[in-house]
């Protein structure tokens, strides 16, 4: 069985409405939905915290029994990667007060929602030892061992945590996400736009499959893949949105399920489902016929 990950920030930006969502939903099982608690929204305000929009989806899925892995921090899914509220004066989390104000917020996060029986799984941070967003920020290995240990504290479900894995071999911080968590998630895109030369677009993927497999089988914790790009990865948004972007298709999607289910992973979460949905409304329901046809129990 597959799983996704749900923003409903996105669903939004595509003009989504959330009950097309839920009913898309409730058509199916998945193994796990991953959702985000974004800091910039939950606490627009120094000390006022509302959760009204991340409980909405945790009281569907606590009424489905749907397994949930819920990510805290300041690094959560969909860019900008780094979701800061407006009241943080250093926008920079290896600023002292930047930090106390974090680990402020994923306490309260957690004891907020962990009375949630859906959550299965805490993701601290998303992709947070890997450089990323506008200021190609990362979180430092300091602050990412604090708030683990919050979080342990806090709470006993299994930690999670996610590594850029186009780059996983190079970057070689595998070793160190074993350490620190249960289960390792990494990210895979096959067709990554990363620029043009002489008009044509140039499109890039995961380093040497081969070499990755093994990268992957000499973790000392299980791997899940928590992104498999199944939506488009592309220079704007008149492509992303195109009808026939070059970075993902029904048959690319089809390819990349295809080449994953050989590495040694323990589960596999699709990124596109917002994609999907906008895509069905355009007439297009290939993406989801092709998610129901995969999507069982093995």
């Amino acid at each position: 069985m597959l799983g996704i990950t749900l923003s409903h920030s996105h669903l939004a930006w595509l003009g989504i409405q959330p009950s097309f969502a839920l009913e898309q939903l409730s058509r199916r099982s998945l193994s796990y939905v991953r959702l985000g608690s974004y800091w910039s929204e939950i606490e627009s305000r120094n000390a006022h915290y509302d959760y009204r929009a991340l409980e909405e989806w945790l009281d569907v899925f606590e009424r489905r029994q749907q397994n949930v892995v819920l990510t805290v921090g300041v690094k959560a899914p969909r860019w900008p990667e780094f979701y800061y509220p407006d009241f943080i004066t250093h926008k920079d989390s290896s600023h002292p007060e930047t930090q106390s104000k974090l680990l402020d917020f994923i306490r309260h996060t957690i004891t907020h929602v962990r009375h949630y029986r859906c959550i299965s799984h805490w993701q601290v941070e998303n992709e947070p030892l890997d450089p990323s967003g506008p200021t190609n920020e990362h979180i430092s290995s300091q602050l990412l061992e604090q708030e683990i240990s919050l979080v342990r504290q806090l709470d006993p479900r299994p930690i999670l945590l996610t590594l850029w894995g186009n780059a996983l071999r190079r970057r070689g911080f595998l070793p160190q996400a074993s350490e620190l968590a249960d289960i390792v998630g990494i990210d895979l895109y096959y067709r990554q736009f990363a620029g043009s030369i002489l008009g044509k677009h140039i499109y890039t993927g995961p380093e040497n499959e081969a070499k990755l497999r093994q990268t992957l089988s000499q973790s000392s914790k299980p791997i899940w893949i928590t992104e498999l790009q199944a939506e488009p990865w592309e220079k704007n948004e008149a492509s992303y949105l195109g009808n026939n972007p070059a970075s993902i298709s029904p048959e690319l999607l089809e390819q990349n399920l295809q080449r994953t289910k050989l590495l040694p992973v323990a589960e596999i979460l699709l990124w596109g489902f917002e994609y999907w949905l906008y895509r069905s409304q355009q007439g297009d329901q290939r993406y989801l016929e092709l998610f129901d046809r995969y999507n069982h129990d093995d």
